[in-house]
């Protein structure tokens, strides 16, 4: 009868362990939003292969253009994707409240005239 219950536990266990280490496995992402900022629309053919080795697993890409006036990433305190990619290089300034967005989450103050940023 111990023995039984031992044997019981021990499958039991052995089955959870199984399924939380597949539930976080990289090949299959639970967070697949994923937003795309891109200069110019031709650079998803130029880029294409990296993108579509994204799409194959499993993510789901939003593209915009980085200076869309009604890029956001939050509406109504939750967050619209779960990570951003950036292919805008020669963009000054994000469309939208981006910039203060992307400050405030990674600790940028935008401080004086002649200063672009700075990070602490």
């Amino acid at each position: 009868m111990e023995r039984n219950r031992f044997s019981i536990l021990t499958i039991l266990s052995v089955t959870l362990l199984l399924i939380l280490s597949l539930s976080f496995s990289t090949y299959f992402p639970t967070d697949r939003r994923l937003l795309v900022l891109l200069d110019d629309l031709s650079l998803k053919s130029s880029h294409s292969i990296f993108l579509n080795s994204i799409k194959s697993r499993g993510f789901d890409l939003d593209f915009k253009l980085a200076y869309d006036p009604k890029l956001a990433l939050q509406r109504n305190g939750q967050y619209l994707y779960d990570g951003l990619i950036l292919f805008s290089p020669s963009i000054e300034r994000f469309g939208g409240a981006l910039d203060l967005a992307l400050a405030t989450g990674c600790g940028v103050d935008f401080d004086e005239a002649y200063v672009e940023f700075m990070m602490h």
